[in-house]
């Protein structure tokens, strides 16, 4: 029960922490991609660093990865509080066929390491989108499968990633 409630504090924590840079940058910000990748979605005010868009059934989702291991300014005060287990924070935006955010739902990761270990993973709501922590400590290739709910609508979603 207490490492949940440490997962939760660190996730809350991250999520206004981390929400608050991000909607002070410009929209020539590192974090805005739309410029340079075609997307037809907004990443300007979205946190972290895009690693995957993809869409399904005219839904839109927008993978955002934060890297744990380097706490902004903020963090320096919870040395200690991070799981040991994870690396990084694995955030998905979902957009509705009309472009609206989809805040309302349930979302899972099954990720699956290059030696083959899997973690099944519940995300948070939070701020518009979806986050888990997740661990890429192994180089090579990940397999990420995301399964979507909301209302009667079930999305299920796969990519790779690589970490170098």
């Amino acid at each position: 029960m207490k490492r949940h409630i440490i997962i939760f504090a660190i996730s809350i924590f991250w999520a206004a922490a981390l929400t608050l840079p991000a909607y002070s940058q410009h929209s020539g910000s590192a974090t805005d991609h739309s410029q340079h990748s075609g997307s037809a979605t907004d990443h300007s005010k979205h946190v972290g660093i895009m690693i995957h868009e993809s869409a399904i059934e005219g839904y839109r989702f927008a993978y955002h990865l934060i890297d744990n291991r380097k706490p902004s300014e903020e963090m320096k005060d919870m040395k200690g509080s991070m799981e040991a287990d994870t690396t990084h924070h694995l955030m998905v935006y979902v957009m509705d066929p009309a472009g609206h955010a989809v805040e309302a739902g349930k979302l899972g990761y099954l990720v699956e390491g290059p030696d083959g270990t899997k973690q099944k993973l519940m995300t948070m709501g939070m701020q518009g989108a979806y986050g888990a922590n997740v661990n890429f400590k192994t180089k090579g290739t990940y397999t990420v499968k995301t399964k979507f709910v909301a209302g009667d609508k079930k999305l299920l979603d796969q990519f790779s990633y690589e970490v170098k």
